[in-house]
């Protein structure tokens, strides 16, 4: 089994390293690495080529190079330049431990029928370990999931950092959608959801760091995009389950909105969700 490891990059001079000695670090070693530079004004394109020149000669790494277009286009530049069945993707910033491909390999050939695989993550804040979040799982669990959107409205399931996806199911709900700002990744997890199975091991094999640079905290007065997705898109027949799960995303944004005294933001959170009904 081959896994083509796709990393958006922008502005990660920082935190590149680090991400991908993760991968050359793996104890599973069929992989390709792909990274997008999507339009980087530092210096993280120069680091990458000068630090890993021998590996990207020998093709292990695979550098492509674009004018910044987003996160979504930077994902999908990696699906298409991707040779292999399974698409893993990890963010810049974050990183695996040794044993995450292993893993993924091994919860894949034990539960061929999913399309979204996911393991689990750990948050380090600025360098320090900070908590292993809820995964709305039970901690033993390792096999297909019953109902992905009751248990990611519990906590989380999957994130852009410890995910697999069989690429066949990616290109068939379109990829990544481009130009959105915040949650393109939980429109992908639930459009592979509601078309197929979802299987999750929740081995601790990711981390996930919350930098001083606030990288993500810049996407969460934006509107998600499952609320714009599913309110254009009502021929769906969503369960109850997903419904729930979209309140609990959209009741996440409104009151954040509320407590950081951002009205403005607060009022179209709301709108946005109110149109999913009716």
């Amino acid at each position: 089994m081959r896994f083509s490891i796709i990393v958006p990059l922008y502005n990660k001079s920082y935190s590149l390293r680090r991400c991908v000695d993760s991968v050359l670090a793996q104890t599973y070693y069929n992989f390709e690495l792909i990274v997008v530079d999507d339009g980087s004004t530092d210096d993280s394109l120069a680091l990458l080529k000068e630090q890993y020149s021998s590996d990207i000669k020998s093709g292990l790494i695979k550098v492509f190079e674009q004018e910044n277009q987003g996160v979504s286009s930077a994902r999908n530049a990696g699906v298409n330049l991707a040779l292999s069945s399974y698409l893993c993707f990890l963010d810049a910033d974050d990183e695996w431990k040794v044993d995450f491909l292993e893993r993924m390999c091994g919860l894949i050939a034990d539960y061929p029928c999913a399309d979204l695989y996911c393991l689990a993550h750990e948050v380090c804040r600025d360098g320090t370990l900070a908590k292993k979040p809820g995964h709305g799982l039970p901690d033993n669990h390792r096999g297909y999931v019953k109902d992905f959107f009751a248990s990611s409205a519990k906590g989380s399931v999957a994130n852009s950092s410890k995910v697999c996806i069989r690429a066949t199911s990616l290109l068939k709900i379109g990829c990544f959608p481009l130009g959105v700002v915040a949650g393109e990744d939980l429109y992908v997890w639930m459009r592979l959801a509601l078309n197929g199975q979802v299987a999750c091991d929740m081995s601790y094999s990711a981390i996930v760091h919350l930098e001083a640079d606030n990288s993500r905290s810049a996407r969460k007065d934006s509107v998600p995009y499952p609320f714009i997705y599913f309110s254009k898109n009502k021929i769906f027949a969503k369960p109850w389950s997903l419904n729930k799960y979209l309140f609990v995303i959209f009741y996440k944004h409104f009151f954040r909105s509320v407590l950081d005294l951002k009205p403005k933001e607060a009022v179209l959170h709301l709108l946005a969700y109110i149109k999913i009904y009716i």
